[in-house]
């Protein structure tokens, strides 16, 4: 056989190979829409059967009263066909009689329905306002309009758990998931809704803490006695978000030692941890970048000679950037110097104190800022949402290479002089 049939062999081999894989993604549509299709229906069905009226509580029904429904079936039917589809199916809505005389095939009609083309759903006038109503309706939930439905008032952070609905509505940027867990299963996790809220609720010139922010809980340690406060207040207009992580020793254990802590491993932000792990995935190799040294160093100097760690193996952090090693210099000057990360608008300080018997007690304050206003949260929103991408530009955490350093907006601009500004006075 010469080579040419051969080629011509192949090249009909691979176009038959990939009209089969077409055709079975689209065997493959039609079956889940289907599937969809069905379980619409058995949804309906399952709801025509939780509200429908028996004809022996139909008389005592005390609605028999009102004037619209006083009139024969015919003439309320009648009435009906004059309004719009989304009123029609509110109507239905109201009491079991309503639905009794109208039927349900307002549900069922296509243009209340989400509407399938192209593998997108599309939402059509009729159920645009039909859901409007129902927001009109149910005072604090929202109609989103990603996954077409109605989502219930958003719970305290200390409450608030990811469900399918929202990962699929707010994407891979949609929480805020750093701190750990607490003894009570929850932990404290932030969705946009948190931040914009608070500032719609609160004025620029408040001066006292948010209370829809605040929260504390209890992490569970063998031998550490760790705790998590978390507050938010209005500085100088701007929304500034704290947590206070505390380290002490159980009364049964020995004193507080740097090493307590940097082997849990410890976080502030996607992109500062004590973590000693190697990038995961396709970075993991002899040119991956490592974590760096940086909030290492802030807790390690904090303590006292005695008690600080030895120095890491060389390989396990990358070598500091230029702006992160001058912050390292002033270390050793105190409980009041604040560092900065270079990847996102957080700050954070370290103390040290004797604690109760002289064993030890390290706080680290971590400030977030978020703007004032909430048109402005998207900007900073996803620096602080920490994911790992397929390459270290995609992902950002710890291992995330980015040479430009984020700008300082922990300042005040001064009223009289746009120009000049000052360090916001943190709490």
């Amino acid at each position: 056989m010469s080579d040419r049939i051969k080629q011509v062999l192949r090249l009909t081999h691979k176009s038959r190979v990939r009209k089969s894989r077409a055709s079975r993604s689209k065997t493959r549509a039609r079956r889940l829409l289907k599937r969809a299709t069905n379980e619409d229906q058995e949804q309906v069905a399952a709801h025509e059967a939780e509200l429908e009226q028996h004809e022996d509580d139909a008389p005592t029904d005390p609605n028999h009263d009102a004037w619209l429904i006083a009139f024969p079936f015919e003439i309320v039917q009648q009435i009906t066909s004059y309004i719009p589809l989304e009123s029609v199916v509110c109507l239905t809505l109201t009491c079991k009689l309503a639905l009794r005389v109208l039927g349900n095939a307002s549900w069922t009609d296509r243009r209340i329905r989400r509407c399938w083309s192209g593998g997108l759903i599309i939402k059509l006038e009729p159920l645009r306002k039909f859901l409007q109503l129902l927001v009109r309706d149910f005072e604090g939930w929202t109609d989103c309009q990603t996954c077409e439905t109605l989502h219930p008032p958003v719970k305290r952070p200390s409450e608030w758990s990811p469900t399918k609905i929202t990962q699929h509505c707010f994407g891979r940027n949609a929480v805020i998931d750093n701190l750990p867990m607490g003894k009570d299963g929850f932990r404290y996790r932030l969705v946009p809704a948190h931040i914009t809220e608070a500032m719609a609720r609160t004025p620029r010139t408040l001066t006292t803490p948010i209370e829809s922010l605040s929260n504390s809980l209890q992490v569970p340690h063998e031998y550490l006695n760790y705790t998590i406060s978390s507050s938010a207040s209005r500085v100088y207009g701007k929304l500034i978000l704290r947590h206070d992580y505390k380290f002490s020793c159980l009364p049964s254990e020995g004193s507080l030692d740097a090493d307590d802590i940097l082997d849990l491993p410890f976080r502030i932000c996607p992109h500062q941890s004590t973590s000693r792990d190697r990038p995961p995935g396709p970075q993991n190799s002899p040119r991956g970048r490592l974590n760096s040294f940086f909030l290492t160093h802030t807790i390690d100097s904090a303590f006292p000679v005695s008690k600080r760690a030895v120095s890491p193996e060389t390989g396990l952090f990358r070598e500091p950037s230029r702006g992160e090693k001058k912050q390292m210099a002033t270390a050793h000057k105190g409980k009041n110097v604040f560092f900065k990360c270079r990847l996102c608008p957080t700050q954070w300080r370290v103390s040290y104190a004797s604690g109760e018997r002289g064993k030890g007690e390290l706080t680290v304050s971590a400030y977030h800022y978020f703007s004032s206003e909430p048109r402005f949260v998207e900007r900073f929103w996803s620096r602080f949402v920490r994911r790992e991408g397929v390459s270290l530009n995609d992902g950002n955490s710890e291992f995330s290479h980015d040479p430009k350093t984020y700008p300082n907006t922990f300042r005040a601009e001064h009223r009289h002089s746009p120009r000049r500004s000052a360090r916001l006075k943190l709490p």
